[in-house]
């Protein structure tokens, strides 16, 4: 993964981080030669290493391979995709151990205009297209709405303009970090067995067992390795942000625009629907598939999606 430390970014609530760092993987091209430049956006406890390749891999590298050629021309285009601020994979993040006051509080919005300023910094001045996939997802319709730099298109895969989650969640998460800052035994145990229970609410056992894999054993050493490398701190920040992320009004009431494909999976129990409120952004096109395999579906089949993204993208 490539870092680039900023001086600061000013947050909507008026603080600041300062300085800021942020880091993202970067595919095919160089931005300055690439015919088209895209921005792909991850889930909210992914890693920016969406495609194989890269070195000192983390625990989901090529999570989105597929895509890679089934959706872009690598030997064309170029395929950025940064790490989410507040995530642990790079970006400016609270710190494992830390006090809950270290980092501050941010919003979606926050997040979009830090891109934007590392977009500008590479010398990007408009890209071709946004994917966002769930997090990701409320990233990229954040970014139609209100675009940081000229925008062709955005592509939104298993999300919603509303983000789900209570105010509850976030309390469970930050009262887990504490037990693990304090040594307490079951907390590990605890986070880990929220990392499977998260993985079968996402369809992936389900995936697994179909491939005939084993599937407790798998999702085991999935968690325990995915823990290793993420903190319920930086997961209650995260989630936070979701929590206050709305554009669903902006969304009904906003003429023309950026265009946005909105694709959802009717077997996805986070986002099963693409419905709005009455009335519609004119440039909004909403697609449903019939995936088996929940939130997952996207990188676990991606045959029903990647067709229509690349029509979309390319039209």
């Amino acid at each position: 993964m490539l870092h680039q430390h900023f001086s600061t970014l000013k947050l909507e609530s008026g603080h600041e981080i300062s300085p800021v760092t942020l880091a993202w993987s970067q595919y095919g091209q160089a931005p300055a030669q690439a015919r088209k430049v895209y921005l792909l956006l991850h889930g909210i406890t992914s890693s920016p290493q969406a495609f194989l390749g890269d070195p000192a891999p983390t625990f989901d590298a090529g999570w989105f391979q597929a895509w890679a050629q089934g959706a872009f021309d690598m030997a064309r285009d170029c395929v950025l995709a940064p790490n989410a601020l507040g995530s642990c994979f790079g970006s400016s993040s609270p710190l494992q151990g830390s006090s809950s006051n270290d980092f501050p509080l941010f919003t979606i919005a926050d997040t979009v205009r830090f891109y934007a300023q590392w977009l500008h910094w590479l010398g990007v001045e408009a890209v071709d297209g946004v994917i966002g996939y769930s997090y990701g997802g409320y990233q990229a319709f954040q970014w139609a709405i209100h675009p940081p730099v000229p925008t062709g298109k955005v592509v939104v895969l298993a999300s919603a303009p509303k983000g789900n989650g209570t105010k509850t969640d976030v309390d469970r998460l930050w009262g887990l970090a504490e037990r693990l800052d304090h040594g307490d035994a079951g907390a590990q145990q605890a986070w880990r067995a929220q990392r499977i229970d998260t993985l079968r609410r996402y369809g992936y056992a389900d995936w697994l067992a179909e491939t005939g894999a084993p599937v407790d054993e798998t999702l085991q050493r999935y968690a325990t390795l995915w823990a290793s490398q993420f903190w319920p701190r930086a997961l209650a920040c995260l989630r936070h942000a979701a929590t206050r992320f709305d554009v669903q009004e902006a969304l009904r009431t906003k003429a023309g625009g950026t265009p946005i494909l909105w694709v959802v999976n009717r077997g996805d129990s986070l986002f099963p629907s693409n419905d709005l409120p009455a009335g519609q952004h004119a440039n909004l096109e909403r697609q449903s598939i019939c995936g088996r395999f929940g939130h997952s579906s996207p990188m676990l089949e991606p045959e029903l999606w990647i067709p229509l993204a690349r029509d979309f993208l390319q039209s």
